[in-house]
């Protein structure tokens, strides 16, 4: 390592504000601030010092002399430097982290009298913010460091002993992974998990995660469903499974979130999705309370369209519910979780009782049969509930709350301004009766000529060239997410790294098969 340079940032050529000190490496990087929040920065390490640097100006310079000990993520690239009488920094490399590493420690090994204390730690934490000692902190006078408990790299040698295992087991999970889908097919090689950084939890349900996650090399943020293949099987899930990958494969819509890669392991199936930065509609409407009556029409407005994409593609969707529904940058709703919808042509009925009970329909509920309108009657819970804060039939009693939804009328509840037009489609969308229901002949086309869209121009909204009446915070974007979820710790399993048992199944090694007979066209498969 001694005499190789790395600067990759051509620093040597301005060495002046590095008071002329020898350049040995450079490369861009990730730094957190306090707020948690990562920044852009150049990261320079000359034969004297390390540098952190803002475009071209310094903003810290730490002596090696004063560098106590180094953490290193063991689930992901983060890493922390843990400063001497001083706060720490915490850093994510993707590209560049294991010769940081290296490049430091061989300086240090040159210096017997600092490597002798210096410490590394293996910390298996994908985010590492909880063993590093902020300015905050620092001022406060508390100093964390990793417990003790942690592995300890105390030379360069078992350094590269832990770098060639981790090289390995990186080409274990490529090998074993089989890539489903890829969205663009140009040229790109197949991607699995190891290709990502998993950066936070946004969603948990029966069979997985949803994890925020950027990959390494594009540096694009993705949400990757993370599907757990026993967990299908044991709770007779396969269909539905089946179902939303046809979905998201097959189906191309501005008001569906769509998928970029889908690969599997022997364990897991991975859904590799936009993410939407404005996050879930029920975050903003509990934070809220109410939407006003233009907010939840722009919203109903983008469903319709949706739905009604669905619908001509022969999907029914029967899960339309606040959670399901991302907000994008731009403030449009988008429907998301296709794990409940069903391929049904319009003169067939689905039997299955399923959905989530605020939003069942009657005929769901008795067991009829449903198709379409069930879609729409659920459109007519949302309006309702978008504006008065509480589903029409709402009751803690679920079984008190299906006997409302088959024998009651809906209420408007006093103190809520709301046009006659508005009452209009909801009581319209909630008749009881799914062949008479508002939707059931013209499917979305009639839902859109309804007046209460009259002032929405559609082919507009299609091309997202409205204005939305609301737009999220996309700087502190993590509030427009469950924070019961956001705040919660990835595990090393979540990455891949600590492999689950291998479920060896015919039904879902079919799962290969299935989507290589797909025919994605983007054209094709467009507006209709």
């Amino acid at each position: 390592m001694k005499g190789k340079n790395q600067d990759y940032l051509n620093f040597a050529a301005i060495a002046s504000i590095f008071n002329r000190e020898k350049i040995i490496f450079s490369s861009l990087l990730m730094k957190y601030n306090d707020e948690n929040y990562r920044q852009e920065r150049a990261f320079v390490l000359t034969d004297s010092a390390i540098y952190n640097v803002k475009k071209t100006q310094v903003q810290r310079r730490i002596r090696y002399e004063d560098l106590e000990a180094i953490s290193l993520s063991t689930s992901s690239s983060e890493f922390v430097l843990h400063i001497k009488a001083a706060y720490d920094y915490r850093f994510l490399s993707y590209d560049h982290r294991t010769e940081i590493i290296e490049t430091i420690l061989s300086i240090l090994v040159n210096v017997k009298q600092l490597c002798s204390a210096f410490k590394i730690y293996e910390v298996d934490l994908i985010n590492l913010n909880s063993v590093m000692t902020s300015k905050q902190m620092f001022k406060n006078k508390k100093v964390v460091r990793p417990p003790e408990k942690y592995a300890k790299i105390m030379d360069l040698d078992k350094f590269n002993e832990k770098k060639n295992e981790d090289t390995e087991r990186s080409t274990k999970v490529r090998k074993r992974t089989t890539m489903l889908f890829k969205k663009e097919k140009k040229d790109e090689q197949d991607v699995c998990i190891e290709d990502f950084e998993l950066l936070k939890i946004l969603g948990k349900g029966a069979f997985g995660k949803v994890i925020l996650a950027q990959k390494k090399d594009s540096k694009k943020i993705y949400a990757i469903k993370v599907l757990i293949k026993k967990h299908i099987i044991e709770q007779d899930q396969l269909d539905h499974t089946k179902a939303e990958k046809m979905i998201l494969t097959h189906v191309n819509h501005p008001f569906l979130v769509g998928l970029d890669y889908a690969f599997q392991t022997d364990e897991k199936l991975y859904f590799v999705l936009q993410f939407m930065k404005g996050g879930e509609l029920f975050q903003h409407l509990r934070r809220l309370k109410r939407f006003p009556e233009v907010q939840a029409k722009f919203y109903a407005a983008s469903i319709v369209l949706g739905l009604g994409h669905l619908h001509n593609k022969n999907y029914i969707y029967r899960d339309l519910k606040l959670e399901n529904l991302l907000l994008d940058e731009k403030g449009y709703a988008m429907l998301t979780d296709f794990g409940l919808a069903k391929f049904i042509k319009s003169e067939e009925k689905a039997l299955t009782f399923c959905g989530t009970p605020e939003y069942l329909s009657p005929e769901v509920i008795l067991g009829k049969g449903h198709n379409r309108p069930a879609d729409w009657w659920s459109l007519g819970i949302l309006i309702y509930e978008m504006i008065f804060g509480l589903p029409p039939f709402y009751n803690s009693n679920m079984q008190a709350m299906y006997r409302k939804i088959i024998r009651e009328e809906v209420v408007f509840k006093p103190g809520v301004t709301i046009s006659a037009n508005a009452k209009d489609i909801i009581l319209k969308l909630l008749d009881k009766k799914p062949e008479t229901r508002f939707g059931s002949t013209a499917d979305s086309l009639e839902v859109m000529s309804h007046p209460f869209f009259g002032d929405i121009d559609f082919d507009l909204l299609t091309a997202k060239s409205l204005k939305a009446p609301f737009l999220p915070d996309l700087q502190n974007w993590e509030k427009n997410f469950d924070k019961d979820f956001i705040s919660e710790e990835l595990r090393k399993s979540d990455s891949g790294k600590n492999p689950a048992n291998k479920v060896d199944l015919d039904e879902l090694k079919n799962f290969q098969k299935d989507f290589a007979t797909l025919n994605y066209n983007k054209d094709k498969d467009g507006l209709n």
